[in-house]
């Protein structure tokens, strides 16, 4: 019966620590199959027999391939149904065990609960010293909300054209190489799959075989030693604490719009069943409104305390720490469900599970992203550029506001106000544009044509100096959304001169930070050389034009900043906070370099 099959290799490599059992084999086989459809038998049904190949290689094979059902999620009836069929293939060669499967029930995280999943790093020795790759698909280690997460690169050959910056901050999550006329693909879940005609097992073992001797002999390929190295999760606890959580919402969101996974709630209530009182459970859909706030609310950023709980949320959600891996536990997320293949399971279980979820740690050398523990590679030097970055200014703790207050017949901001200041300190360039609201590219957008610079400027104001993360947070999305718009053509400037420019600027809230804004006489214009279509053609053209991205935020003070870094630098440990800043800086920084421009935040001393 096994002849049958056609099998592509598509696969996932486990190692194991102990012998093969019978248990845990069953185990794997029962799960998988979990959602076979009732009344029916197994097309083909094989447990742990021995098998040698025409190599003389010796193996032991386990098989079930079945038929299983799903809604048809396009009718509004469920009398109908997609009928699709099924396979796991268990193929263990020596320690290893290699798996292949489709349209199957939940059972991997069993499987990586119960053995040693190889990760990309082990499974980049498959990959030839001469091999093309083609793609390469990054998951920075940040947690900002605004911050670029992931990152994908495409070419003849990344080798020869990948800029390494900011790369070992960067973890692999996906790469496709070329080689001897052959396409392979990794996959951060393990999944490693070569492009070859549909073959027989013994040929899928034959192959497997010859990639596990890679595996136990190659070495790991040179071009991806440039990029985060993965740690071992229980050297990096011994060490250090999580500090904080960020659940990668719009990975979820995608599957949902693509249709490969819906959101359900559980309902409970009482209800009278044969004149008796019961508590009956109904699974519904999840209206958009409430899907939307429950993927806002997830997609914050959460503190954790030295007990695991999540700060603010601590009788109901916490970080466990597992035997290899760590998972999040939420009270407040049991009742909803994820729908996949007709089978219901907690989102919670969900996304531990396919590990849609970032861990930093109080020493932000290490970050925990899918169900692996990494390291920066590009070590604590990176804090001297952070504090490179940072540039003191006088008098910017006088600043009382962000904006000031406004009347119809004002002609500049007020005196005390952030857009006043950055006004003054930029007062000897030759173009000043208030951007401001609306289609804004920059709170500010000043040319200097001494310099050669172009710069954008984004204000944040606090009335104190803080340490949550969220104003900055605020200031560095900004700046990070806007930094294509740095390299605006002539046409795109001269545009906005014409239109948002030629106004008078009015404000977003009343003269009280209350209700309708104010039509000021603030021209738009701060300050104007007369001859912006000559000067924008030509600094565009000058090969000495920079560009930079400026912060300007009074509630940063550089002197304490370099305090709690040099802190890190000397490994001593330091509050989450920190670290939170630490990745946030750094995101900005490495955001700003990789568009080309300068990353500049004015601060307090």
């Amino acid at each position: 019966m096994p002849s049958r099959l056609e099998l592509t290799k598509n696969v996932l490599f486990f190692k194991s620590k102990v012998l093969f059992n019978d248990i845990l084999i069953r185990e794997i086989l029962n799960l998988a199959t979990d959602n076979k459809e009732d009344k029916t038998k197994f097309i083909i049904d094989k447990f742990r027999t021995k098998e040698k190949t025409q190599t003389n290689i010796d193996y032991t094979l386990s098989i079930k391939v079945f038929s299983t059902v799903r809604p048809v999620y396009f009718l509004d009836d469920d009398s109908y149904e997609d009928r699709i069929y099924a396979y796991i293939i268990l193929i263990e060669i020596d320690d290893y065990l290699v798996l292949l499967s489709k349209s199957c029930a939940t059972y991997l995280q069993f499987v990586k609960e119960s053995f040693q999943l190889i990760n990309v790093s082990e499974l980049s020795k498959l990959v030839g010293k001469n091999a093309d790759f083609q793609k390469i698909s990054l998951r920075n280690m940040t947690v900002s909300e605004k911050a670029i997460r992931n990152r994908s690169f495409e070419a003849s050959d990344l080798e020869g054209s990948f800029s390494s910056h900011s790369a070992g901050r960067s973890v692999p999550s996906y790469f496709k190489v070329r080689e001897q006329g052959q396409t392979k693909s990794i996959s951060a879940s393990g999944r490693f799959v070569e492009s070859s005609p549909r073959q027989s097992v013994e040929s899928i073992v034959e192959w497997a075989h010859s990639q596990i001797q890679l595996i136990k002999n190659a070495k790991e390929n040179e071009f991806l030693q440039i990029f985060a190295r993965k740690v071992l999760l229980n050297d990096v606890l011994s060490s250090c604490n999580p500090a904080a959580l960020l659940i990668d919402v719009s990975a979820i969101e995608e599957r949902i719009e693509d249709g490969i996974i819906s959101l359900k709630y559980e309902r409970k209530r009482k209800e009278k069943i044969n004149g008796k009182t019961k508590r009956v459970k109904k699974v519904i859909d999840v209206p958009n409104g409430i899907s939307e706030k429950l993927f806002f609310q997830l997609g914050a950023v959460y503190e954790i305390d030295s007990n695991l709980d999540i700060i603010s949320l601590e009788e109901s959600t916490k970080i466990n720490r597992n035997k290899k891996t760590l998972s999040i536990y939420s009270k407040l997320l049991r009742n909803f469900k994820i729908e996949e293949n007709g089978k219901l399971e907690s989102l919670v279980n969900y996304i531990n599970k396919n590990g849609l979820f970032c861990l930093t740690f109080d020493n932000p050398r290490y970050m925990y992203c899918m169900d692996n523990c990494f390291e920066d590679v590009s070590g604590m030097s990176e804090i001297d550029s952070i504090l490179a970055m940072l540039y003191p200014q006088n008098n910017i703790k006088q600043v009382a506001s962000e904006k000031g207050q406004f009347s119809t017949v004002q002609e500049d901001f007020t005196a005390d106000s952030m857009f006043n200041f950055v006004e003054m300190i930029h007062s000897n360039n030759d173009y000043i544009f208030c951007d401001d609201l609306g289609d804004e590219w920059a709170d500010h957008l000043t040319i200097d044509l001494k310099e050669f610079s172009i710069n954008f400027i984004h204000s944040k104001y606090s009335n104190d100096e803080t340490n949550s993360a969220s104003k900055l947070q605020d200031v560095v999305g900004q700046g990070i959304k806007n930094l294509g718009n740095m390299h605006f053509s002539s046409q795109q400037i001269l545009n906005k001169y014409s239109t948002t420019f030629a106004d008078s600027y009015k404000s977003g809230k009343g003269a009280n930070g209350k209700g309708k804004g104010v039509q000021t006489k603030i021209s738009r214009i701060r300050k104007d050389a007369g001859s912006l279509e000559q000067d924008i053609d030509l600094i565009l053209k000058n090969p000495k034009l920079h560009r930079k991205c400026i912060l300007s935020c009074n509630f940063i003070s550089k002197s304490k900043i370099e305090k709690e870094l040099k802190k890190l630098q000397k490994g001593q440990k330091v509050g989450g906070h920190i670290t939170q800043w630490l990745w946030i800086l750094s995101s900005f920084s490495h955001a700003a370099k990789d568009a080309g421009a300068f990353p500049m935040i004015y601060c307090a001393a």
